[in-house]
């Protein structure tokens, strides 16, 4: 169904698009850069006027009914929880998510290279009065011992202050797709069930590492009172956030959705095309990181490319070019033959990211493709 409705794409695109240029290819793109498809608006347009057309469907009205629901319907299901809201950002998921675990208790701990924490505007301080603890500058994983020393101490004398909730990414972007430890994970969200402490998991991308470490979603959601996934990043929707967790909590956060000014009137555009792709996302997925290790081997194996991996990482490798050209000679030969690769990060070093383009064109090909281009 997915490559009907790219080849669909693609030539009403070239229908409405101007006469190619020289370096313009007609093969399928594969962009190694971000986590989706990169659906172009023609794209997007051409899914939603497909989608629209069959006659079960039918539009939400201030986020319910129609593909809304069955969005949060299926996020609820695959993760286990017997709950899931819709929201237009991620920021806005986590920031409600942490607000009312914490309940009284103001104080919430983070990793110090969250999302939560560094990418947020301080937006859960400012409008919530949390006091974000940060914890594990420059690392992914955090310990049980240093959260449970965290804990202590905020609720030791003279003036105790105690942790109202613990917030987990994983993976995480800023230490470019590290995966928090499993059996870390583990012992902390024990630690805080013993506590009566929130938990909340930051799983925008925990598809992703899903595929590359063997733990489903749901056996990570198991762990946590609420979990929020992207719906844009990799379910290609054009906004979206979805949380999951007890319908009593959710029950809760549902007015401050409409209160923080985000119960907007529809929300199917979005909907739809993530739950358009949401359905056997893992399954193609699992293929797209095949066919990623399939091509890093044949490019360590040229002579011309160095893949570093990233310690405990999912969808991002550093890809070294060590034949003596130009990173952007070769960047602007890959545009020619269709691919795209992510922008320096050091001088012959640039980031690629595997997802479902990938599987457009043969391994083999797009190796063959890097390789040509590095000549």
């Amino acid at each position: 169904m997915h490559r009907r409705f790219f080849l669909q794409f693609a030539a009403a695109a070239s229908a409405a698009a101007p006469q190619p240029a020289a370096s313009q290819t007609a093969q399928p793109p594969v962009v190694l850069t971000g986590d989706g498809l990169s659906l172009t608006p023609a794209e997007y347009a051409s899914l939603l006027t497909a989608i629209a057309a069959k006659p079960s469907f039918r539009r939400d009205q201030y986020l319910r009914n129609g593909p809304v629901e069955e969005l949060e319907h299926a996020v609820a299901t695959l993760l286990g929880k017997e709950r899931a809201l819709f929201l237009p950002t991620g920021t806005l998921a986590n920031h409600l998510a942490v607000r009312i675990l914490a309940g009284e208790s103001r104080k919430a701990l983070v990793q110090a290279e969250s999302h939560l924490y560094r990418d947020e505007g301080d937006c859960a301080q400012l409008l919530s009065g949390l006091n974000l603890v940060a914890l594990g500058p420059g690392r992914t994983t955090l310990t049980a011992d240093e959260v449970a020393k965290a804990v202590d101490e905020a609720a030791g004398p003279p003036y105790p202050a105690p942790v109202g909730a613990i917030s987990i990414e994983s993976p995480v972007r800023r230490t470019d797709g590290q995966v928090f430890d499993f059996d870390e994970m583990k012992r902390i969200c024990a630690y805080a069930r013993g506590k009566q402490i929130g938990t909340h998991l930051d799983g925008a991308r925990m598809f992703l590492a899903a595929a590359y470490i063997g733990i489903s979603p749901a056996q990570y959601a198991a762990l946590f009172d609420t979990v929020y996934v992207s719906m844009y990043k990799y379910f290609n929707a054009p906004f979206g956030a979805v949380l999951s967790g007890p319908a009593s909590l959710l029950a809760r956060i549902e007015p401050l959705r409409h209160q923080f000014g985000s119960l907007i009137y529809q929300g199917w555009e979005s909907a739809a095309v993530a739950l358009h792709h949401f359905d056997g996302f893992s399954e193609r997925y699992q293929t797209a990181v095949r066919n990623g290790e399939t091509l890093f081997q044949l490019l360590q194996a040229s002579g011309k490319f160095r893949i570093e991996r990233v310690p405990a990482g999912s969808n991002i490798a550093r890809l070294r070019l060590d034949s003596g050209g130009s990173l952007d000679q070769l960047r602007d030969r890959l545009a020619n033959a269709g691919i795209r690769i992510g922008a320096a990060r050091g001088a012959g070093v640039a980031n690629v990211q595997i997802n479902e383009t990938i599987n457009r064109r043969p391994a083999e090909e797009i190796a063959n493709a890097f390789i040509s281009a590095a000549a």
